[in-house]
């Protein structure tokens, strides 16, 4: 009896203790429920901040806008000096009661993100029609296409030790003048672009034919090398010319702007190495693109 009567002494002790330990617990949940809730808001705002930010035109203007929550429109007379790239207004427009001026220098407008987005995304677009149409023709390409070239063996293209095109040669110059022909007006200018070609489209600045090899510059050997290399590219130039000429036509910017240019020019590089191979060996030529910015 006395057992029974601890016992029933021991009860309502131990449903309190349990009691206390469930209300802890529950409170706990709550407070990292509503800790959870808080971080993800603050998540959040800071997500949609920086998007304003890294995406807007100008971003320092949309980090002040961020603070600036009471503009007031007034009628000023604003001085520019866009040369130095310096604005001044009254100081009276700037809660000033003296009769001097505040000036600020600004800078020179640049392509929003989403203009350089732009420019990537065609590029992109760009290697891979190329790299699908020459794959389809049985061309040689050598190396990923993605990097925005177009590179092949100088054996597969050239006679040996010449600037000679092999009859292999002229044809995956065809190959390629073809493809580029079909690609290219619409990135550029003076080709007669058809209606088709989208508005607005980003632009190349520069399709360059570069021939690459070693050489040792201290030789006779290694400075013929760098000559030859040199007229690979003005030959393969040539062809690709030959075979469309619209591409010598091409131009990367209108005819009536300073700076205006051929789309499709030449280029040769060279580094020199001790012991390196003989003359014409091991070169490679790449048509390189690059976008307008």
């Amino acid at each position: 009896m006395a057992l029974a009567r601890a016992r029933r002494r021991r009860t309502p002790d131990l449903e309190e203790g349990e009691s206390y330990y469930v209300s802890m617990t529950d409170m706990m949940v709550g407070v990292i429920f509503i800790f959870i809730i808080m971080l993800s808001y603050f998540a959040l705002q800071f997500r949609q901040s920086t998007k304003a930010l890294t995406e807007a035109k100008h971003p320092e203007t949309a980090a002040l806008l961020q603070t600036a929550t009471a503009l007031t429109p007034r009628d000023v007379t604003v001085e520019i000096d866009e040369k130095a790239r310096v604005l001044c207004v009254p100081e009276s427009a700037i809660g000033g009661a003296a009769s001097d001026r505040r000036c600020f220098s600004y800078a020179p407008p640049t392509k929003s993100t989403g203009q350089a987005v732009a420019a990537s995304e065609a590029q992109k677009a760009l290697m891979g029609f190329l790299d699908a149409d020459l794959r389809d023709a049985g061309a040689p390409l050598v190396g990923d296409t993605s990097g925005g070239a177009l590179s092949f063996s100088a054996d597969k293209l050239f006679e040996p030790g010449t600037a000679n095109l092999s009859a292999g040669g002229r044809e995956i110059a065809g190959d390629v003048a073809a493809s580029l022909a079909k690609r290219l007006p619409c990135l550029a200018y003076g080709g007669q672009a058809s209606a088709t070609c989208p508005e607005g489209e980003a632009k190349l600045s520069l399709v360059n034919v570069v021939s690459q090899t070693d050489l040792d510059a201290f030789t006779a050997e290694g400075q013929k090398a760098a000559a030859l290399a040199l007229a690979r590219s003005a030959a393969f130039h040539q062809a690709l010319t030959g075979a469309r000429p619209v591409l010598g036509a091409l131009r990367n910017a209108p005819t009536d702007q300073p700076g205006s240019q051929p789309l499709l020019r030449v280029a040769s590089v060279g580094q020199s190495q001790e012991g390196a191979s003989k003359v014409g060996e091991g070169q490679t030529v790449s048509i390189q693109f690059q976008m307008a910015r």
